[in-house]
């Protein structure tokens, strides 16, 4: 096997659980066959990119949609659930398992501090990034004899939210690896890393969950089958999110609001959004809409807003629609900074009310 394996896909697409998953089954004493289990005449097999070179409740083994979208070197096995190691990894304190996250994901990925490739930072603000310290750490651990007799299992995520000192320290052990680590890996974006590090691993592109997928991801989320669609339209398939569905509510409130107003909308008459992030990446999705609804395309996020989305395309110019979403795609680059939240949601509001003007 690869010492370095790096999955990469859309944010979203379930790289975390897979990756956990097949961390835990590297580390298990007694792994099973998902062939075996699935009464499968093979491994699932899925293609690698031509470019190669969390959950707190930690589920065991890997679905047969889930596996299937998988190379085979990563998803032949399972881990038993039952051995020491299984019972380490449950408890998040394998001493052969260390993660290296954003301190800011740890509540979402369910990480326990004690798997950390680093302390806690004392500043007040969680880190978004990956920091040096973690990746310091990980490589002193991973020259480190193994405590298990086993393998040990290095795991960053995403490992485009390294810095640019943490991931100069990552390559060189990824230059020379150490002979008895396993490295994981998962990217949102191959275009953030540096070309040395995508060059030293195996890459894997995660392809979009499959519609039986998708659907088991919703169900406990999304009840209703025609809400189910709409959320999986709405996410583009990102269906491991926290909230797939953030920001469709509003959206299609916002539709509505904008529909029953027949000159040019009041800011002031327009419902906010959940907060400046979502409201940004909602009007991205809403102004895409109406951009292909304007040249005779369907709407990719809001299908079922066909109607509304047809008649506000007409009010608009498509020059201003375009102006917007390129000034909403500079806000989204900066919707990590702290900022107030109430005066941020109203200039977003003017904002999408002035391009209802088509004559300015």
């Amino acid at each position: 096997m690869n010492s370095a394996w790096l999955i990469h896909a859309p944010q979203g697409y379930g790289k975390w659980p897979l990756l956990q998953r097949t961390a835990n089954a590297l580390l298990c004493e007694s792994p099973q066959s998902l062939a075996a289990s699935q009464g499968n005449a093979g491994p699932p097999q899925v293609s690698l990119t031509p470019t190669g070179g969390g959950s707190a409740s930690r589920p065991w083994g890997l679905s047969e949609p889930e596996a299937a979208r998988l190379p085979a070197a990563l998803s032949t096995y399972k881990a038993c659930g039952h051995c020491a190691s299984c019972a380490l990894l449950a408890a998040g304190t394998h001493p052969d398992l260390l993660i290296a996250a954003p301190e800011a994901m740890w509540p979402e990925l369910g990480l326990n501090p004690s798997e950390e490739a680093a302390p806690r930072s004392e500043t007040k603000t969680t880190s978004l990034e990956i920091r040096i310290e973690q990746i310091r750490r990980l490589n002193d651990w991973s020259v480190s004899t193994s405590h298990r007799g086993r393998a040990k299992v290095a795991l960053i995520y995403p490992v485009d939210a390294l810095n640019a000192a943490a991931a100069n320290a990552l390559l060189k052990t990824l230059e020379e690896p150490p002979e008895d680590v396993q490295f994981l890996l998962g990217a949102h974006r191959l275009d953030a890393l540096l070309p040395t590090i995508r060059s030293r691993c195996r890459l894997a592109a995660l392809p979009r969950p499959g519609a039986a997928e998708a659907q088991q991801q919703l169900g406990g989320k999304t009840e209703a089958a025609g809400a189910q669609q709409a959320v999986l339209a709405w996410s583009q398939g990102a269906v491991y999110q926290a909230n797939p569905a953030l920001g469709l509510e509003w959206a299609e409130s916002l539709l509505d609001a904008l529909s029953r107003q027949a000159a040019r909308p009041q800011s002031s008459t327009l419902p906010p959004p959940p907060d400046q992030a979502a409201g940004v990446a909602s009007l991205l999705k809403i102004g895409s809409d109406l951009q292909r609804v304007q040249v005779g395309a369907p709407p990719l996020y809001l299908p079922q807003k066909l109607p509304a989305l047809t008649a506000l395309a007409q009010r608009i110019a498509p020059l201003k629609l375009a102006d917007a979403l390129d000034g909403w795609r500079q806000k989204q680059r900066l919707a990590g900074f702290p900022l107030n939240q109430a005066l941020a949601s109203d200039a977003l509001l003017l904002e999408f009310a002035q391009i209802f003007s088509r004559g300015d």
